[in-house]
């Protein structure tokens, strides 16, 4: 059974073009042939020479062929311009499906080089996140990396929440302009206190406004590159190396941040009593204390507080073993 409007319009044409050719026949006693001619080019309005001399029966009856595919041909635009309508609309029910999965995930604001370069990061390193962007042909990107995203302006609440705020860890904000990022941040904030917010300022001025605003870390593209190569070109060997920690396509060794849950049994231990190396084979580099003093290459017999942040070096599955540790069960 033809269910299909598709299928309906085609069947329509085929009417069409049937009706068109009897007519001719039975009016104009022509050959078939040339009545599928005339019925074409009269379809078609390509304005060819008429095969004989028409009847005014014949005038009036090309007339009626004409208007009806004019209006079977506006059918068939306006059901590919609905159809294209729908697809979107599908294609933004299945993203959004997508994305209220998403749980501890990151939220990435902007797609520009900076952002394409943070999503295929994160997407190296395994993790979960989305993409807000408002650029059409940004979003046509997305789509072909298979990246889960909300189109829209990051700096709206509802598109936050659309992103899953309410559920992430982190927000980075890599938008194009400066007073966008604050207000990003202003927004973020408003709706998570907990969220972690890492944020861009193109200008050294903008960088107070956004911490006071509520953001956790601001990062001047401009400065950190020229910090890199400054150091690259001091100590390259050094650089190379921590480089080379720190990127997981040549190495399964990462530095990872790990905060001691208040109620773990990590808690009033040190790394002596843990046996952090024998048990879990990954060193620990640095103490974070919830006072904000730093402690690199702690005494082995300091013992851990809740709320510590540890930077600890490792294999990926070493660091998981311990998070889990560190972790209220």
């Amino acid at each position: 059974m033809l269910n299909t409007r598709v299928e309906r319009l085609v069947l329509g044409m085929l009417a069409i073009i049937f009706a068109g050719m009897l007519g001719y026949v039975l009016i104009e006693k022509v050959n078939w042939f040339d009545a599928l001619y005339m019925t074409a080019i009269t379809l078609a309005t390509v304005g060819f020479q008429e095969v004989w001399e028409l009847s005014g029966w014949g005038r009036l009856w090309t007339i009626v062929i004409m208007f009806s595919g004019i209006g079977i041909f506006f059918l068939i635009v306006g059901h590919i311009a609905q159809q294209a309508v729908d697809f979107k609309r599908y294609r933004r029910f299945r993203m959004a499906k997508r994305v209220k999965r998403l749980n501890e995930h990151f939220i990435l604001c902007g797609f520009g080089r900076m952002g394409q370069a943070i999503a295929r990061e994160l997407k190296e390193a395994g993790k979960s996140f989305v993409i807000i962007e408002k650029e059409p042909e940004k979003i046509d990107m997305l789509v072909e990396e298979e990246f889960a995203y909300v189109e829209g302006d990051a700096t709206q609440d509802e598109v936050l929440l659309e992103a899953g705020i309410e559920r992430a860890t982190t927000l980075i904000g890599v938008l194009r302009a400066d007073q966008d990022n604050l207000f990003l941040t202003i927004s973020a904030r408003s709706l998570k206190s907990d969220l972690y917010i890492l944020t861009r300022a193109s200008i050294p001025e903008s960088i107070p406004k956004m911490k006071r605003a509520g953001a956790d870390n601001v990062i001047n593209p401009y400065d950190a590159a020229g910090v890199k190569l400054a150091r690259q070109a001091m100590v390259p060997g050094v650089v190379d190396f921590v480089e080379l920690i720190l990127n997981r396509r040549n190495l399964d060794l990462t530095l990872e941040t790990i905060i001691i849950s208040n109620g773990s049994e990590t808690v009033g231990k040190s790394i002596i009593d843990l046996e952090i190396r024998k048990n879990f084979n990954i060193i620990i580099t640095a103490v974070e204390q919830g006072n904000g003093e730093a402690n690199f290459n702690p005494d082995p017999h300091y013992k851990f507080m809740a709320n510590d942040k540890l930077i600890a070096l490792g294999i990926t599955e070493n660091l998981e073993r311990f998070v889990q540790h560190c972790e209220v069960d």
